[in-house]
């Protein structure tokens, strides 16, 4: 520790006292940050050298035109996060670029991969000036109401410019395109693919006019005779290679392992789908893991199921249930339905005022609460599990956990029964990966907030609903649910 202070003392110092490049250089010394970059990889990292005399060389600039240390930091901060020209990748090596930095760059070999995942548009910003091609002058769109009345227009321009990036995408490749069909892992549960996807913007998906010519393609490499003769004129410089002593075999197991591709199912996206009532489509719930949420949600069902997750997991449970009343009241301004936030909540205190309430028969007032309670759980073959529970109580007296979700949908209280059918897989699964983990006994349980009910599930209904789910064909990763 004096070390680090001496250290730091010295850096102060040394930023009062000499100009900017000097100062840089100085601290380049004393820090011996060269040779702490040179002893990193030169396989991983090797451009770091240079990297730092272009440092260098900038602060020299800076310092040209009058700027201090402090002027200089602070410009290098602001510009962390802007777009870079890219740089060449180095021999043999993959880059992982994104379709608009690709434009004017070739490669031998291009990989285009999540073809039938839906792309997230940008969030609109207004106002914004745009063009169509039924009008003759642009039109101003100054806020979302503006933008309704342009519905159509602004997505067949959303549409055009996304097909003139795949465009871009698509002839990168000097001689080798890869195109990773990925259906099986982003269909929906009818196996249909999204619209806003790449494969519909090629016109590749089922039906359409492409979908012949994807299915012509090669599924594996093939032997290109003017490739091979390019190749044989390369001169080849013998190397050898030294791994030191290992083990026997063990490079070929790692390329096996790496081969394997694991198959992760999210256990909310087993629920199945709601049947579209003769309601507006924006009161359907869609359920969206935290990760995967655009930066703006339309849907005002799903924006109020994100509210309510948002806020009840902070939710002192171990606390007086007036610590509860007053964590609600700071976070009700925020719901974007106030009057029904007000009325669930009020439904959830009628039904809960301890910790006693979750579970009929626990006497542990202490109990393990972990909300938001994430997990990753690798089970046989080339299955995972991923995801995040709602809410997960452990009692160490007995050795139990209750597993529950909250459940935000519109459903009148006839409805319980194919709540509890829609939801049976996703407990089931939760169940599984918490017994499985821990070693546990665990129990389930959704609670509706429009009704203001617990729907409890049995032992052996989580255990035949979880065999049921492993007999699917392994190619559905759970995708596909069979009609209860």
């Amino acid at each position: 520790m004096p070390d680090a202070l001496n250290l730091l003392a010295r850096l102060r110092l040394t930023i009062q006292q000499q100009p900017l490049f000097s100062a840089v250089q100085e601290i380049v010394r004393m820090t011996q940050l060269r040779e702490r970059l040179h002893s990193l990889p030169p396989e991983t990292f090797p451009e770091l050298g240079a990297e730092l005399d272009k440092l260098l060389s900038a602060a020299a600039t800076a310092e040209a035109r009058g700027l201090e240390l402090a002027d200089f930091s602070r410009s290098l901060r602001s510009s962390f996060t802007a777009v870079r020209e890219t740089t060449p990748s180095t021999t043999d090596a993959i880059q992982l670029i994104t379709a608009h930095k690709a434009k004017g760059s070739e490669w031998q070999a291009v990989i285009v991969p999540f073809l039938t995942r839906k792309v997230w548009g940008a969030s609109p910003r207004y106002p914004s000036l745009i063009q169509t091609a039924a009008r003759d002058q642009p039109e101003i769109v100054f806020d979302r109401a503006d933008a309704e009345e342009l519905k159509d227009e602004l997505e067949v321009i959303e549409r055009q410019a996304m097909e003139r990036l795949l465009y871009v995408a698509l002839t990168r490749a000097r001689h080798t395109l890869v195109l990773a069909v990925d259906r099986q892992f982003f269909a929906k549960s009818n196996g249909s693919i999204h619209s806003h996807s790449q494969i519909k913007w090629l016109r590749a998906d089922a039906g359409e006019p492409n979908a012949q010519h994807l299915a012509a393609l090669l599924e594996e490499p093939d032997v290109c005779a003017q490739t091979a003769r390019r190749q044989q004129m390369i001169p080849r410089a013998e190397t050898r290679e030294n791994f030191g002593s290992r083990d026997t075999g063990w490079i070929d197991q790692a390329r096996q392992q790496a081969a394997r591709f694991i198959r992760t199912v999210i256990p909310s996206k087993l629920a199945m789908e709601e049947e579209t009532r003769a309601v507006d489509h924006d009161e359907v719930w869609i359920e969206i893991e935290p990760e995967l949420r655009p930066l703006r949600i339309d849907n005002p069902a799903t924006r109020y199921g994100v509210w309510w997750h948002d806020f009840v997991q902070r939710v002192p449970w171990l606390n007086e249930c007036a610590a509860w009343d007053k964590i609600f009241a700071a976070h009700h301004a925020a719901s974007p339905d106030m009057a029904r936030s007000a009325r669930e909540w009020q439904l959830l205190r009628e039904r809960v005022s301890g910790l006693s309430d979750f579970v009929t028969g626990w006497t542990n007032q202490t109990p393990v609460v972990r909300a938001e309670m994430p997990f990753f759980w690798k089970m046989r073959g080339d299955r995972s599990l991923e995801g995040i529970i709602d809410l997960a109580l452990f009692d160490s007296l007995t050795g139990e956990w209750l597993i529950l979700d909250w459940k935000t949908n519109r459903v009148a209280r006839d409805e319980i029964e194919r709540l509890r059918v829609n939801y049976r897989a996703q407990l089931a699964a939760y169940v599984q990966v918490v017994q499985e983990t821990t070693g546990q006994i665990a129990r389930a349980a959704i609670y509706s907030t429009a009704i203001g009910e617990f729907v409890r599930y049995e032992p052996q209904e989580m255990t035949d609903e979880w065999k049921r789910l492993e007999q699917l064909p392994p190619e559905t990763g759970f995708a596909e649910l069979t009609e209860q």
